[in-house]
């Protein structure tokens, strides 16, 4: 029974590990979230039998914000939510095709070859109305109009004639540990998680990107604990080896 037992703690351990180790190699991923491993005990009868790992919780805390002065005048716009909220972003396959969307914290953002505001993977950023947010044509052909201003509520106003303005989504939801992590910074809507609400009165900071959330002295403590809590369920698996063996050695 001790075998088992140590090996669930084996188990667990590595697990616990395994999501600090993810949580420190992101340290400098804009607008990742750190993830927390629950972990809840095994009964039988009236004897424990172990330990199991119930699950693996993202904390949205917010992260720092870093000044970059990407403000959309030289066609790069970095955004950064202040508060609770996430941008809305979609795979556009073709004109035809679009992939369902996407919600994220990572901010930065530039102005592609059609006038459309993407992120580095080319999802298009949506306004508060859930269409593509895309920059007017710019007086000179083939160019398009630069970012003027950005407005804390996520209004965005380009140097154009009109001059146009369109205001950026921020988006929550009820349940944010029902979020689905799809990578990249991004999480996909969930019947757990609920659908999405427009934040009404977001704080949307321009030249600014949102630093990933983890404590990285925090996660190196947490390294040790779990390092020290495999070694000592590798110990109890030795011992237990140790007396079986000692039973063989008597019969």
């Amino acid at each position: 029974m001790s075998m088992s037992i140590g090996l669930s703690g084996l188990n667990a351990a590595t697990t616990d590990i395994n999501t600090t180790a993810n949580n420190v190699a992101n340290v400098k991923t804009n607008g990742f979230k750190n993830s927390r491993v629950q972990f809840g005990d095994l009964v039988s009868g009236q004897g424990g039998i172990g330990v199991k790992t119930q699950a693996i919780n993202q904390l949205f805390q917010q992260g720092t914000v870093t000044q970059t002065f990407n403000e959309g005048q030289n066609g790069q716009l970095d955004l950064a939510i202040n508060g609770g909220g996430f941008f809305k972003v979609k795979n556009v396959v073709s004109d035809a095709t679009v992939d369902p969307p996407l919600y994220t914290r990572a901010g930065s953002f530039h102005v592609d070859a059609k006038g459309f505001v993407v992120n580095e993977l080319g999802q298009r950023l949506q306004d508060k109305g859930g269409a593509d947010i895309q920059a007017p044509a710019s007086a000179t052909a083939g160019l398009f109009a630069s970012v003027a201003s950005i407005a804390p509520d996520g209004t965005v106003t380009f140097n154009d004639a009109a001059p146009t303005t369109v205001t950026v989504g921020i988006f929550n939801f009820p349940n944010l540990e029902g979020l689905q992590a799809v990578g990249n910074t991004q999480w996909a809507a969930t019947s757990t998680s609920g659908a999405e609400v427009v934040v009404t009165a977001p704080e949307v900071m321009g030249g600014f990107l949102e630093d990933s959330n983890v404590d990285l002295t925090a996660q190196l403590v947490n390294m040790i604990i779990a390092q020290r809590n495999f070694q000592a369920n590798a110990q109890t698996i030795t011992t237990n080896n140790t007396m079986t063996q000692t039973i063989i050695n008597i019969r």
